[in-house]
Protein backbone atom coordinates (compact mmCIF):
# COMPACT_ATOMS: atom_id res chain seq x y z
CA UNK A 1 0.00 0.00 0.00
CA UNK A 2 3.02 2.28 0.86
CA UNK A 3 4.12 1.97 -2.49
CA UNK A 4 0.87 2.38 -4.45
CA UNK A 5 0.46 5.48 -2.62
CA UNK A 6 4.56 6.68 -3.55
CA UNK A 7 2.96 5.60 -7.10
CA UNK A 8 0.66 7.62 -7.16
CA UNK A 9 2.16 10.97 -6.02
CA UNK A 10 4.94 10.81 -8.07
CA UNK A 11 2.60 10.18 -11.36
CA UNK A 12 0.47 13.34 -9.96
CA UNK A 13 3.38 15.16 -9.47
CA UNK A 14 4.63 14.01 -13.43
CA UNK A 15 1.37 15.04 -14.87
CA UNK A 16 1.35 18.58 -12.76
CA UNK A 17 4.97 19.24 -14.35
CA UNK A 18 4.07 18.77 -17.69
CA UNK A 19 0.89 20.30 -17.58
CA UNK A 20 2.51 23.77 -16.18
CA UNK A 21 5.53 23.41 -18.35
CA UNK A 22 3.58 23.22 -21.72
CA UNK A 23 3.67 26.47 -23.81
CA UNK A 24 2.37 27.29 -27.03
CA UNK A 25 4.73 27.31 -29.64
CA UNK A 26 5.08 29.23 -33.11
CA UNK A 27 4.43 27.01 -36.18
CA UNK A 28 7.68 26.34 -37.50
CA UNK A 29 6.10 25.13 -40.94
CA UNK A 30 4.24 28.64 -41.39
CA UNK A 31 2.18 28.00 -44.43
CA UNK A 32 0.46 30.53 -46.29
CA UNK A 33 -2.31 30.30 -49.09
CA UNK A 34 -4.85 32.75 -50.96
CA UNK A 35 -7.03 31.90 -53.56
CA UNK A 36 -10.12 33.59 -55.05
CA UNK A 37 -13.42 34.17 -53.27
CA UNK A 38 -16.54 34.42 -55.35
CA UNK A 39 -19.17 36.36 -53.86
CA UNK A 40 -22.74 35.39 -52.80
CA UNK A 41 -25.88 37.07 -55.13
CA UNK A 42 -26.70 39.27 -52.17
CA UNK A 43 -23.07 40.17 -51.66
CA UNK A 44 -22.83 40.80 -54.99
CA UNK A 45 -25.67 42.97 -54.73
CA UNK A 46 -24.42 45.13 -51.39
CA UNK A 47 -21.08 45.85 -53.19
CA UNK A 48 -22.92 47.50 -56.22
CA UNK A 49 -24.55 50.20 -53.91
CA UNK A 50 -20.98 51.03 -53.44
CA UNK A 51 -19.78 52.70 -56.15
CA UNK A 52 -17.19 50.39 -56.78
CA UNK A 53 -17.13 49.42 -60.46
CA UNK A 54 -14.17 47.26 -60.24
CA UNK A 55 -13.25 44.30 -57.37
CA UNK A 56 -11.68 41.16 -56.80
CA UNK A 57 -11.92 39.46 -53.20
CA UNK A 58 -9.54 36.75 -51.98
CA UNK A 59 -9.55 34.62 -49.11
CA UNK A 60 -6.37 34.32 -46.94
CA UNK A 61 -5.30 30.98 -44.75
CA UNK A 62 -2.71 30.23 -42.43
CA UNK A 63 -0.19 30.78 -39.33
CA UNK A 64 2.32 33.31 -39.34
CA UNK A 65 5.66 33.13 -37.01
CA UNK A 66 5.71 36.13 -34.21
CA UNK A 67 8.92 37.49 -36.63
CA UNK A 68 7.14 37.60 -40.09
CA UNK A 69 4.93 40.00 -41.40
CA UNK A 70 2.56 40.46 -44.41
CA UNK A 71 3.02 43.38 -47.10
CA UNK A 72 0.01 44.37 -49.06
CA UNK A 73 0.84 46.98 -51.75
CA UNK A 74 -0.45 48.34 -55.19
CA UNK A 75 2.84 48.40 -58.06
CA UNK A 76 2.20 51.06 -60.84
CA UNK A 77 3.55 50.70 -63.83
CA UNK A 78 3.81 53.54 -66.63
CA UNK A 79 4.18 52.18 -70.38
CA UNK A 80 5.45 48.58 -68.91
CA UNK A 81 8.10 50.26 -66.34
CA UNK A 82 7.86 50.02 -62.97
CA UNK A 83 7.08 53.62 -61.41
CA UNK A 84 5.85 53.07 -57.95
CA UNK A 85 4.51 51.61 -54.84
CA UNK A 86 0.76 52.28 -53.55
CA UNK A 87 -0.93 51.79 -50.52
CA UNK A 88 1.83 49.69 -48.71
CA UNK A 89 0.43 48.21 -45.70
CA UNK A 90 1.68 45.73 -43.11
CA UNK A 91 -1.14 43.74 -41.39
CA UNK A 92 0.89 43.36 -37.95
CA UNK A 93 -2.02 42.99 -36.03
CA UNK A 94 -2.92 39.50 -37.51
CA UNK A 95 -0.52 36.62 -36.97
CA UNK A 96 -3.72 33.99 -37.80
CA UNK A 97 -5.63 33.83 -40.73
CA UNK A 98 -9.07 32.09 -41.02
CA UNK A 99 -10.94 32.41 -44.10
CA UNK A 100 -9.53 36.19 -43.99
CA UNK A 101 -10.82 38.00 -46.79
CA UNK A 102 -8.40 40.73 -48.81
CA UNK A 103 -9.44 42.76 -51.39
CA UNK A 104 -8.15 45.52 -54.90
CA UNK A 105 -10.81 47.22 -55.85
CA UNK A 106 -10.64 50.36 -58.51
CA UNK A 107 -13.25 52.95 -59.16
CA UNK A 108 -13.58 55.60 -62.31
CA UNK A 109 -13.78 58.82 -60.94
CA UNK A 110 -13.26 60.48 -64.46
CA UNK A 111 -16.64 62.53 -64.39
CA UNK A 112 -15.53 64.29 -61.33
CA UNK A 113 -11.84 64.63 -61.51
CA UNK A 114 -10.13 62.71 -63.92
CA UNK A 115 -8.65 60.02 -61.63
CA UNK A 116 -9.30 56.71 -60.39
CA UNK A 117 -9.70 55.36 -56.83
CA UNK A 118 -8.10 52.29 -55.67
CA UNK A 119 -9.19 50.55 -53.13
CA UNK A 120 -6.86 47.82 -50.88
CA UNK A 121 -8.80 45.78 -48.22
CA UNK A 122 -6.76 43.85 -45.80
CA UNK A 123 -7.55 42.22 -42.97
CA UNK A 124 -7.56 44.77 -40.33
CA UNK A 125 -9.25 47.64 -42.51
CA UNK A 126 -9.02 49.44 -45.97
CA UNK A 127 -6.39 51.75 -47.74
CA UNK A 128 -7.24 54.20 -50.26
CA UNK A 129 -5.86 56.45 -52.48
CA UNK A 130 -6.43 58.29 -55.85
CA UNK A 131 -4.87 58.51 -59.13
CA UNK A 132 -4.75 60.83 -62.61
CA UNK A 133 -6.21 58.48 -65.58
CA UNK A 134 -6.99 59.85 -68.67
CA UNK A 135 -7.11 56.14 -70.09
CA UNK A 136 -9.61 55.47 -72.54
CA UNK A 137 -9.95 51.43 -72.55
CA UNK A 138 -8.55 49.24 -69.78
CA UNK A 139 -9.30 45.67 -68.48
CA UNK A 140 -9.23 44.64 -65.11
CA UNK A 141 -8.71 40.66 -64.06
CA UNK A 142 -7.80 37.91 -61.40
CA UNK A 143 -3.78 36.92 -61.56
CA UNK A 144 -4.61 33.70 -59.53
CA UNK A 145 -6.62 30.59 -60.29
CA UNK A 146 -7.09 27.79 -57.15
CA UNK A 147 -5.11 28.07 -54.76
CA UNK A 148 -1.91 29.67 -54.45
CA UNK A 149 0.93 28.85 -51.26
CA UNK A 150 3.09 31.90 -50.22
CA UNK A 151 6.79 32.05 -50.49
CA UNK A 152 8.59 33.96 -47.95
CA UNK A 153 10.20 37.36 -50.05
CA UNK A 154 8.68 36.25 -53.03
CA UNK A 155 6.04 38.44 -54.38
CA UNK A 156 2.36 37.16 -55.19
CA UNK A 157 0.23 39.31 -57.63
CA UNK A 158 -3.26 39.09 -57.36
CA UNK A 159 -5.06 41.17 -59.70
CA UNK A 160 -4.21 43.85 -62.39
CA UNK A 161 -6.06 46.75 -63.97
CA UNK A 162 -4.11 48.15 -67.58
CA UNK A 163 -4.95 50.96 -69.30
CA UNK A 164 -4.17 52.65 -72.59
CA UNK A 165 -5.80 55.59 -75.40
CA UNK A 166 -5.17 53.10 -77.66
CA UNK A 167 -7.18 51.33 -79.72
CA UNK A 168 -6.08 47.58 -78.83
CA UNK A 169 -4.97 46.54 -75.07
CA UNK A 170 -3.89 43.05 -74.56
CA UNK A 171 -5.78 41.46 -70.69
CA UNK A 172 -3.97 40.78 -67.90
CA UNK A 173 -4.06 37.28 -68.36
CA UNK A 174 -2.16 34.48 -66.25
CA UNK A 175 -3.22 32.25 -63.32
CA UNK A 176 -0.08 31.57 -61.84
CA UNK A 177 0.15 34.85 -59.08
CA UNK A 178 2.99 36.53 -61.79
CA UNK A 179 3.11 40.11 -63.23
CA UNK A 180 0.66 39.92 -66.15
CA UNK A 181 2.56 39.69 -70.18
CA UNK A 182 0.03 42.12 -71.16
CA UNK A 183 2.00 44.92 -68.39
CA UNK A 184 4.08 45.93 -71.99
CA UNK A 185 1.25 46.62 -73.55
CA UNK A 186 -0.36 49.17 -71.02
CA UNK A 187 0.57 52.85 -70.79
CA UNK A 188 -0.70 52.62 -67.03
CA UNK A 189 -1.10 49.67 -64.89
CA UNK A 190 -2.14 48.48 -61.41
CA UNK A 191 -1.18 45.00 -60.12
CA UNK A 192 -1.81 44.38 -56.05
CA UNK A 193 0.76 42.37 -54.39
CA UNK A 194 0.94 40.45 -51.24
CA UNK A 195 4.51 40.22 -49.85
CA UNK A 196 5.41 37.60 -46.90
CA UNK A 197 8.44 39.09 -45.30
CA UNK A 198 10.37 39.16 -41.95
CA UNK A 199 9.24 42.07 -39.73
Amino acid sequence: MRYFKGYCLLLISILLLTGCTYVEKSPSNTKLTIESYSLSENESLLISKTGVEQIEFFKLNGTLKEEDDLQFSVEVFENGKFKEELLKTWDEVQTIYEDSVISFGISDRRVEDQSLELLNGIPSGLATTFYPNNMTASTFSKLIEGEITLEKNKPIYLAAWLGTTKNELRSGGGGDGELPAGIKDAELAFIYKVLWIDK
